[in-house]
C-alpha cells in the first residue's frame, strides 16, 4: 500500500507534514538536502502567500519558491501516541 503524497506547495498554510521523497532532478535534490529536507523530515508551513512558502525545519525558517515546492512530496504528519 504506498502512501498518498501531495506536493508541499498544496499542503496549505499551518500544515505539519512529513517530507516523502523529491521529484526533479538531482541538483534541486541536492539543494533541498542542503537546506536540511530530506525524506523522513517534519516540515510546517508557516506561510503560503501562493508565490512563496515559509516553512519551518526545526528550529530554522526556509523559503521556497512555489517551483521547488511542487518538487517536495509530502505526507500528512502522522498524530503521535500520548
Amino acid at each position: 500500500m504506498s502512501i498518498p503524497t501531495l506536493p508541499l506547495a498544496l499542503a496549505g498554510e499551518g500544515a505539519t507534514v512529513r517530507l516523502v521523497a523529491i521529484q526533479g532532478g538531482q541538483r534541486a535534490a541536492h539543494r533541498l538536502a542542503e537546506l536540511g529536507l530530506t525524506p523522513g523530515t517534519t516540515v510546517t508551513v508557516l506561510r503560503d502567500n501562493g508565490g512563496a512558502l515559509l516553512v519551518a525545519v526545526g528550529d530554522t525558517r526556509l523559503a521556497l519558491s512555489y517551483g521547488l515546492a511542487q518538487m517536495v512530496l509530502v505526507t500528512g504528519e502522522e498524530p503521535h501516541d500520548a
